[in-house]
């Protein structure tokens, strides 16, 4: 992620509230809600203000919660101690991060492996599937090819000339075609896997969003 990028999510963490909220996507919760996790552990990676870490570490998971936003992390360290929840906090880009083998049972990559070129996007992916135990769950999110901000990429344009694209999607790197997240993950058992276009209001002026979104299961039994 280049220093623009990084600036622009200092500015839009810099608010006293989250930007983007603490509601997580309701496949998330839905899959999560019910599950005590207190013997687990999780990575958020490109986690930003937390709120996935911040879902996950109220159900008892150990959370390690990973971005290159000081800003944001700063705000999640703050919400963290305030509840006296179990996450851990490490500011770094994920071309330095380190993905140590077999070592969690949860990753959650929301609206990052989008904000990644493709070298570091394939880096990302691999270090990903090899963090993960055997039984891990992976959830993952992605811009796709539907997002109204595509059509500003195809053009060669970073403004935001249209009133139904994110304000943060120049943030975005690599819009993903039609089933490419499914098929990146396809050595994995998918537990959930939608495309959709839908409004956001939760940030910015109100727009829409192309989405794909992946809960899925790496193959081996359950390692606690």
């Amino acid at each position: 992620m280049d220093s623009t990028r990084k600036r622009t999510f200092n500015s839009v963490y810099s608010g006293k509230d989250c930007y983007y909220g603490l509601e997580v996507r309701p496949e998330f919760s839905e899959y999560f809600g019910d599950k005590n996790l207190t013997e687990r552990s999780a990575i958020d990676i490109g986690c930003g203000e937390g709120r996935y870490a911040i879902y996950l570490a109220k159900r008892g998971c150990r959370v390690l919660g990973v971005d290159r936003s000081r800003t944001g992390i700063e705000k999640l360290e703050k919400m963290a101690e305030a509840e006296n929840l179990p996450i851990t906090t490490q500011t770094a880009d994920i071309a330095e991060f380190e993905f140590a083998p077999a070592s969690t049972n949860i990753v959650v990559a929301a609206t990052i492996l989008d904000h990644l070129e493709s070298n570091l996007r394939r880096q990302a992916i691999n270090g990903i599937k090899s963090a993960l135990k055997p039984g891990g769950i992976l959830y993952a999110n992605v811009f796709t090819v539907s997002d109204p901000g595509y059509k500003l990429k195809k053009r060669g344009r970073d403004d935001q000339v249209f009133s139904d694209v994110s304000d943060t999607a120049a943030g975005i790197a690599h819009y993903f075609a039609k089933e490419e997240l499914k098929a990146v993950f396809k050595d994995f058992s998918i537990i959930t896997y939608y495309e959709t276009v839908e409004p956001d209001h939760s940030h910015g002026r109100p727009h829409f969003h192309g989405w794909a979104c992946l809960l899925a299961q790496k193959p081996g039994a359950v390692v606690q």
